[in-house]
């Protein structure tokens, strides 16, 4: 039932953009990776977003084997934790559902974890091993789904606008490369 209400809405969503943003490049859903109810992806371009969520087990389980397919996949893994709420995390997800280029360049070999955390239970200090004191915030992971100490969140970037928000996370990404 959740998973025909997800895709109804994603859909809805995509036929939204579609509409008020015209696209050069169509998401491409991975049928061999999407099998769970538990778990979304999304492919744009040359980086990968999936959504986590805490009924699919282990968090720190579940990063190991994310970690492993960005690896397979020669991106990098990072955790995002994010809300529905949250004005930042709207607006990058409008940025890159609207195929901002900006933003497509940025996250570019990147494959992005997502987290929402009032589904995961934060408790306004982080969540389990990561601490954090406000969102959008963004981990890098090595190949085994560890932390590497590398993190950046909203405070980084002014207006939530791609010609903000884009420069600091390609930097963050590719450390401006």
């Amino acid at each position: 039932m959740h998973k025909r209400l997800i895709f109804l809405l994603a859909g809805f969503s995509l036929l939204a953009c579609n509409f008020l943003f015209p696209q050069k490049v169509s998401p491409i859903v991975n049928p061999e990776t999407s099998q769970s109810e538990n778990e979304q992806i999304l492919e744009l371009a040359e980086f990968t977003i999936v959504r986590l969520h805490p009924q699919a087990g282990d968090l720190q389980s579940m990063l190991a084997d994310e970690s492993k397919k960005a690896t397979a996949l020669e991106q990098m893994p990072v955790v995002e934790f994010d809300a529905t709420w949250c004005p930042p995390c709207l607006a990058i997800d409008k940025a890159i559902g609207s195929r901002d280029e900006l933003m497509l360049k940025a996250y570019a070999g990147t494959y992005i974890i997502k987290l929402d955390v009032d589904e995961w239970g934060w408790d306004n200090g982080g969540f389990q091993d990561f601490r954090f004191d406000g969102i959008p915030v963004y981990f890098k992971l090595d190949s085994q789904g560890h932390q590497t100490g590398e993190v950046i969140d909203g405070g980084a970037w002014g207006e939530d606008i791609p010609e903000n928000i884009a420069p600091v996370m390609d930097e963050f990404f590719h450390g401006g490369k």
